[in-house]
């Protein structure tokens, strides 16, 4: 039976755009090539203890006095723990990451084995089974760079917090194919197998149709794909269930299936039988029901894995039963059997020779704030800017010497009694947006720019007063989905007359703003919709809910690192 699991066909095609009226699919095909690999050596301990996503700020236990780095793994090389005391800067400096971003834009085409996993649906375990393979295949001596669908910033951190290296995201809605590619050739420099993690349903795209999908996604990188399916309150429904995805698109292949909680031997044995004999796919592999494999939840998806400490102890068990339960040699194989992904004249990375740092721009990064794809800070590195680490919760003042401030998105709802109580902070925000400083902050970071913060127990709590808004916490989502942005004003981040692409999830709202900011973007939706005037834009700052992947235009980093040099030159003299 094994030779049936390595196809050669295994590949996603492409996926038709339906709109919800029509919901009729095209069949389409291509052919699989075999890609290549090399090894690289690492261990899963190395990584799970030293993962710089739960360093949360703590203290070097080397030297006892520096800080070790909260940013992307991928910064230390899989170090995260690394004590930079006597090294004289920060290992996610701009000499440190330069050559990996030169080695990418050398790249014609991606070669490196990958694989997606897709899911019937969401809270099916793609995040569990992604995470226990990753492990699994890091055990092996494979280094293993995770890829997520979508915007999401969670499910990311908890593959990163296993990996040793930043997740990235693959949204084809944000990005384009094109620059899509690129974030892929850029994650899968140095790995030697690449795991794609899926969201909700595999043909769940934007508006009812693939467009953004696992699926879409899939085709656009050429990675076969496995489906996991949730067995735990049926057995042979799960062969219908197989058979409708195989089935849904003409011409998409299904590599195979994986089963989640599985009752026992004879569970597995029924549902293997009855898809093989419905829907002629292969089981891979079944991981059995264990209760204490779940990860807690809260109102934007999983809880951060920055506050889960339990992680490391499921990953721990994870690894057994993948080890035990799913066959690695098959699925790597298969993986092998991804086509070679040429690159398309997009370019996120724009080949400019890295240098020393021009501007030193002050980022957000603690449990409060932490929700930033890996591509904008390398872009903003790769403009002149080094990239400074700070912490609203901790820190009493700005970094020394920084010409700009970055405030992504995050939970400072949950965090507020310590940033409501961190005075000194708010004061350090203040004196820099009254100086002139340029100030860019999404979501979370625009919530603790405001006023106040109405928590959903009814109190209220002073943030920084750097913009006339107060804001409320609603206790239900107030905002979920793609945004099409076009700019009303000039800002620190584009012209006037631009658009853009982003996404917003929040459940608070703005409940009291003062005149004097003027709108920085009319918000339409994914389709088009119109919904209103979107943010805060002056001479200096720009604050919106939405957050922007930097990847979709050079003129993002281009124009906010300008405004940081420009802000150097005045305050220098």
């Amino acid at each position: 039976m094994e030779g049936t699991f390595v196809c050669s066909s295994v590949i996603a095609p492409p996926v038709p755009r339906r709109s919800p009226s029509t919901r009729r699919p095209r069949s389409i095909t291509f052919r699989a090539a075999a890609g290549s690999t090399s090894s690289i050596p690492s261990s899963v301990s190395g990584g799970m203890d030293s993962i710089a996503f739960a360093c949360s700020f703590a203290t070097c236990a080397q030297c006892g006095s520096c800080r070790r780095s909260p940013l992307p793994a991928d910064r230390l090389y899989g170090s995260g723990g690394l004590c930079y005391g006597s090294q004289g800067q920060a290992p996610w400096g701009s000499g440190a990451f330069s050559i990996s971003i030169r080695e990418a834009r050398l790249l014609d085409e991606v070669r490196t084995p990958r694989l997606v996993i897709a899911g019937t649906a969401s809270s099916v375990g793609k995040t569990t089974l992604a995470a226990g393979l990753i492990a699994a295949l890091r055990a092996q001596g494979l280094t293993v760079q995770s890829f997520k669908v979508g915007p999401d910033y969670i499910d990311p951190a908890y593959l990163a917090h296993v990996t040793g290296r930043p997740c990235r995201n693959l949204d084809s809605w944000m990005l384009g194919e094109g620059a899509l590619r690129q974030v892929l050739a850029q994650g899968c420099l140095g790995a030697d197998f690449a795991i794609v993690e899926g969201v909700m349903g595999l043909f769940d795209g934007r508006g009812g149709g693939s467009e953004g999908s696992t699926a879409e996604v899939a085709h656009a990188i050429r990675a076969p794909v496995v489906l996991v399916i949730d067995v735990g309150k049926m057995s042979e429904s799960a062969a219908a269930i197989a058979l409708g995805f195989k089935n849904y698109s003409p011409g998409f292949k299904l590599a195979g299936v994986l089963l989640n909680n599985v009752s026992s031997d004879g569970h597995r044995r029924t549902v293997e039988d009855a898809i093989w004999n419905v829907a002629k796919l292969p089981v891979l592999g079944a991981l059995p029901a264990m209760a204490d494999l779940g990860i807690p939840e809260r109102q934007l998806g999983l809880l951060p894995v920055t506050e889960n400490k339990d992680w490391d102890r499921i990953i721990g068990l994870l690894v057994d039963a993948v080890t035990r339960h799913i066959d690695l040699d098959v699925l790597r194989r298969i993986g092998e059997k991804a086509e070679l992904l040429p690159l398309v004249p997009k370019k996120v990375f724009q080949g400019k020779p890295a240098g020393p740092a021009q501007v030193r721009l002050a980022v957000a990064y603690d449990d409060a704030f932490n929700f930033y794809y890996p591509e904008n800070f390398e872009l903003l590195e790769e403009n002149g800017a080094e990239i400074v680490p700070f912490s609203p919760l901790e820190d009493s003042h700005l970094p020394e010497d920084v010409s700009g401030v970055y405030l992504g998105g995050g939970f400072p709802e949950v965090f507020v009694e310590p940033l409501a109580n961190n005075h000194s902070m708010a004061e350090a925000l203040q004196r820099a947006h009254r100086n002139g400083m340029p100030i860019y902050a999404e979501c979370g970071g625009l919530m603790y720019l405001g006023r106040s913060l109405r928590t959903e127990d009814g109190a209220t709590h002073a943030m920084a007063n750097v913009i006339p808004v107060d804001v409320q916490m609603d206790g239900q989502i107030h905002r979920f989905g793609y945004r099409q942005l076009l700019t009303l004003e000039e800002s620190i981040l584009s012209p006037k007359g631009q658009f853009y692409r982003g996404h917003e999830f929040h459940w608070s709202r703005i409940v009291n703003h003062d005149g004097g900011l003027k709108p920085a973007y009319q918000m339409l939706n994914a389709e088009g919709d119109l919904i209103g005037y979107e943010g805060f834009v002056a001479p200096n700052l720009l604050a919106s809910y939405v957050h922007l992947h930097f990847g979709q235009n050079p003129l993002l980093t281009e124009k906010l690192v300008t405004h940081c040099r420009e802000f150097l030159a005045v305050h220098s003299r």
